[in-house]
Formats: structure tokens, sequence, C-alpha cells
């Protein structure tokens, strides 16, 4: 509201030829007001947002087999883990919240190590092609909303491409997904630390990158400058996505685990995630050699440098590499 301010009466003025004061009301200017709009970030990347996203995370198991290649919506994830499977390939539980996919897939089938990933994203939507007997019944158990091909939920979320061979072509979106899904997940937590614009990374080190050998499965990232990424390779060749983008994410984790037997399947690793272990976290061009520790499955995973304290990310795209101790080499 515009104050204003009333001028007190005059004095009384001598008998004179001096003209009689009156009351004159003052408009003042108003005051310079700023409302600095609300500042949201994005959970999984730091992103600034204009709105506070409240919907819940969407984790998709994505095939890694060299017959799903080029896979659909890897860049529009938030975070991809990559992990080992049988005969030493790898698949990926790629994490969707902040953007949106016009396709995602191929989407292949759940394992019991998936459901450490799920558990601390507060009831997150999963999403797989299915599992065997174990798994399907294990995954009841696990806190977050299961859409998986064929179930009644899952009704016109999937179908498959022409662009591939059964099984490496069951593709959705994250609309169908979020439309299945949404009404019964949470908004999930701050995930990872982020540094803010201008902000160096505490106790880097330059480097060119990293390989992390699988087995079948030969992944490279090398820095790239112009494209502010990690760029990523795949036995020898750039890793691209189906419309020919190349995987670059802002940020690249080697998190060493100890791989256990599955209880669902002799054949199959199932990772480790709950503990302590050796982590090395790249970022902006330079590596920082720290520890990620996760002390039940309901926390989510810190990583930090050798002073302990939690190594702030580049905002933007993580993805996290769950590798064997010794299968990995840091190029300078």
């Amino acid at each position: 509201m515009t104050q204003t301010t009333v001028a007190p009466s005059a004095s009384t003025a001598p008998a004179t030829t001096s003209a009689p004061v009156t009351s004159v009301a003052v408009a003042e200017p108003a005051a310079a007001t700023t409302t600095a709009a609300p500042q949201f970030t994005a959970p999984f990347t730091g992103l600034p947002t204009p709105t506070e996203l409240l919907r819940p995370a969407a984790v998709v198991k994505i095939d890694n087999h060299p017959r799903a290649l080029p896979q659909w919506g890897l860049n529009q994830a938030d975070v991809v883990y990559e992990e080992l499977v049988e005969a030493r390939l790898t698949r990926f539980a790629a994490i969707f919240h902040s953007t949106n996919a016009e396709v995602v897939g191929p989407v292949r089938s759940a394992r019991t190590g998936d459901f450490a990933l799920l558990s601390n994203l507060n009831r997150p939507i999963f999403v797989n092609s299915g599992a065997n007997d174990y798994t399907a019944r294990a995954l009841r158990r696990v806190d977050a909303i299961a859409i998986i091909d064929g179930a009644p939920i899952a009704k016109g979320v999937f179908e498959r491409s022409p662009e591939k061979n059964a099984p490496h072509n069951l593709i959705t979106d994250t609309a169908r997904i979020y439309a299945a899904g949404a009404a019964e997940g949470r908004t999930p937590p701050k995930y990872l630390r982020f540094r803010a614009e201008g902000e160096p990374l505490p106790r880097g080190t330059a480097v060119s990158g990293v390989d992390v050998d699988f087995g079948q499965i030969k992944a490279s990232y090398r820095w790239d400058a112009a494209a502010s990424g990690w760029a990523r390779t795949q036995n020898g060749k750039d890793h691209t996505d189906f419309n020919g983008v190349r995987i670059a994410p802002e940020n690249v984790i080697v998190q060493f685990v100890r791989y256990r037997q599955s209880p669902a399947n002799a054949a199959t690793p199932e990772p480790v995630l709950t503990g302590s272990g050796e982590a090395w976290i790249f970022s902006d061009g330079m590596l920082v050699r720290g520890t990620w520790e996760r002390r039940s499955e309901l926390d989510v995973t810190v990583f930090r440098s050798d002073n302990a304290l939690i190594v702030p990310l580049t905002p933007g795209r993580t993805w996290i590499a769950l590798a064997r101790a010794g299968t990995a080499e840091v190029i300078q």
C-alpha cells in the first residue's frame, strides 16, 4: 500500500501580506521491493527447478546386451547405476525424476540386487520386464511400486519396438510410467551433495578419465571439456543413445563393492550395497579418491574424500559403476 504523509499545520502567521499555509498531502514514492522466486533444486541432479519436484523417482532396468544397443532414454536419466549380471555382462538401473523421456528401454528383468537400490528412495516406481519366482516374491516385500510387464498395473505401459528383436525391444516412456504409478509413490530424499556455482571441487586431481572392466563389458570415460562431461566408450566404441547423442554425464563414480551369489540364481552376482568401501569420484575433469558409506538399506550412500568430508558433485547427471575391486584403472 502507498503511504502518505500529511504536513503539520504551520504556526499562526503574523498579520502581514504572507499567505496562510495549508496542510498538503504529499505522496511518498513506493518502496522498491523485490520478491525472489523460490529456489528449488532437483534431488538427484542439484539443478534448479521452477517448482518443487514432488513426484516419486522412477527406476527402470535397462538392457546393456550388445543386441540392445543403442538404448533409449539413458541421457534423460538423473542417475544411472551400472551393475554386473550373468555372463559378466552389465545392466543399468536408471533413475528418472527431474526430466522426462519420450522413449525408455529396452526394459529388462529385475534382480535381487536391485532391491537395495530401491529401499532408500522413499517408495519409488520400479519398472522391469519381470523376474524369476524367487525375485518376484521378494519384490513384493520391497517398498516400491512395481510396474512389471504383464501385470494389471502395467496395462498400456509397454510396447515392442520394431527396431530390435525380442527380448531386447520392450520400451516405455516416463509419461506412461508416471500415469500408472505416481499416485502410490512418494517424494525421494536428497540423494547427492552438489557444489554451488563457481565452487571448486575440493581435494581433486586432474585426470583424463577411467576404465572399468566388468568382463564382457569394458566401459571407459574420458573428460570432454567442451561437453563438460565424461564421454563414455563401451567395448571400444562411442556409447551413444538411440538418437545418436554421446553419453557424457557430468559426474562418474566408481563405487567398489563386493558381489555375492544371489539367492534367486546361483549364476547371478548380487552387489553388496551396505557397509563401506573405496570410491573414486570424477567431476569437472578431476578425481577425488575417497570412500563410500551406507549404514543400512534405508540410508542414502555418502561419498567422502580422504578428509572425511562429503564430496560435492557438479550439478547434473551422475553415473555410478558398481565395480569389483581391482577392475578399474585411472587414466592420467
